[in-house]
């Protein structure tokens, strides 16, 4: 169970912190230089102490700055993995009553799981959780979307990618200012990226701010940023030349190195666009991209993996068997980390869904016998007299879409193209 700090209690509502602390201003022009009056903020609420400084910064940058706080909206999600998350959701609303907030509760029914998704996994809490930001968005026609990330954070997610294999982008890992790949059109602030967890800990008891702490964060069999967090880094720290009660000569190293790489990195963006998502197929995101065959490098996967989320466990192996996917198929498909990586006409699709998200039950319109086999399309099938693609055309079945409508066989013979099952 999460326990509320000391200094829990001593202010009950967000409206009553009134923020003192050296870097109070820097954080104020940096909020100044990405949020615009009339923008509309929606902030992510865990309860812990670098989401609730977060929040009242950004209050206090509103009521300072004279911004409408109609504009101001808080969430939070319940995931109801365990008995603490219950007295979480109260402390919260007791916090920000009277504010614009959000409570979002997982379900873990079947039929109602966003995605199908009932497990407890990193990957399926964290594919809700953004599915209920999403929601929200869309709700109140969100601008920005602010979250409590931090310099420790960030230098844990740099570990994570270095042992996964990351280049320069993947050193830099989390930004101030960035586009997410589970909230599009949607522009991610984190306006505490530069301190560090030691910091905010003194910042909110500075200032009486109530948080609350989570144990399972120490549980190294978790995750293995939890491991890094708790047994690898903090041997790190105790290396440092200089320390004092917040920081160490290794933070400031990171810090300072984060700051210049944003600076010089010439790194081409990878552009992706987003494609229209049909609910009942369950997709996550979908997005398409052209590509240019000089470009279709190890690195250059990996970086894409790394903007959409999708990079846990990629292996060297793995990477070299997309590029060679990527270089020498004409069409087909790839899945791994809950993804699709398609190939069509000279563009890829990458879709986050279930497996065989495209497949149905084939309908009673024509009977099959036990020796048909359903398999995707290959180059020189024909239907009806006609080489498939121009049945395709013909059907105005759309480009990305004809190549991975699931089709049934027999004895070599296509006897049914599944034409209405091929929306992501």
């Amino acid at each position: 169970m999460k326990k509320t700090s000391e200094k829990a209690g001593t202010i009950n509502e967000i409206k009553n912190v009134k923020l003192m602390f050296a870097e109070k201003q820097a954080c104020f022009e940096l909020l100044k230089s990405k949020v615009q009056p009339g923008k509309k903020l929606m902030i992510a609420i865990s309860g812990g102490a670098d989401s609730i400084l977060t929040a009242c910064l950004v209050y206090n940058f509103f009521i300072e700055s004279k911004y409408s706080l109609q504009n101001l909206f808080f969430i939070h999600c319940n995931h109801k993995t365990r008995k603490g998350n219950q007295n979480d959701e109260k402390f919260i609303r007791a916090f920000f009553g009277g504010n614009q907030l959000t409570i979002a509760t997982r379900t873990t029914h079947k039929k109602l799981a966003p995605y199908g998704a009932t497990g407890n996994t990193e990957t399926e809490l964290r594919n809700w959780r953004y599915w209920a930001f999403k929601t929200a968005a869309k709700k109140y026609a969100i601008d920005q979307f602010v979250f409590g990330h931090n310099l420790t954070d960030r230098i844990e997610s740099t570990f994570l990618n270095l042992l996964r294999g990351a280049n320069l982008n993947g050193f830099i890992a989390i930004q101030s200012q960035e586009n997410h790949h589970l909230l599009p059109w949607i522009e991610v602030l984190r306006p505490i990226l530069w301190l560090n967890k030691a910091s905010i800990f003194q910042i909110c008891r500075q200032n009486k701010i109530p948080f609350v702490t989570d144990p399972t964060n120490k549980d190294t069999k978790t995750s293995l940023r939890n491991k890094l967090r708790n047994k690898v880094l903090p041997e790190l720290y105790k290396l440092s030349h200089k320390q004092t009660s917040t920081t160490n000569s290794f933070i400031e190293s990171m810090k300072k190195i984060y700051e210049q790489l944003e600076n010089q990195s010439s790194e081409p963006k990878i552009i992706l666009n987003p494609i229209s998502q049909s609910s009942h197929r369950h997709a996550t995101f979908a997005y398409e991209r052209t590509i240019d065959s000089q470009h279709i490098t190890i690195n250059s996967i990996w970086e894409l993996a790394k903007k959409l989320g999708i990079y846990n466990n990629i292996t060297t192996p793995l990477l070299k068997e997309l590029q060679k996917f990527l270089q020498k198929s004409d069409s087909g498909y790839k899945y791994f980390n809950w993804a699709y990586l398609f190939k069509a006409h000279g563009k890829i699709y990458i879709i986050a869904a279930p497996k065989l998200f495209r497949q149905k039950t084939i309908d009673s319109e024509k009977k099959i016998d036990t020796t048909s086999i359903e398999r995707f399309p290959r180059k020189g099938d024909k239907y009806k007299g006609k080489k498939r693609n121009e049945w395709c055309i013909n059907q105005k079945i759309p480009i990305f879409r004809r190549n991975f409508i699931p089709i049934v066989v027999q004895k070599n013979q296509i006897v049914k193209i599944i034409s209405s099952h091929c929306t992501p």
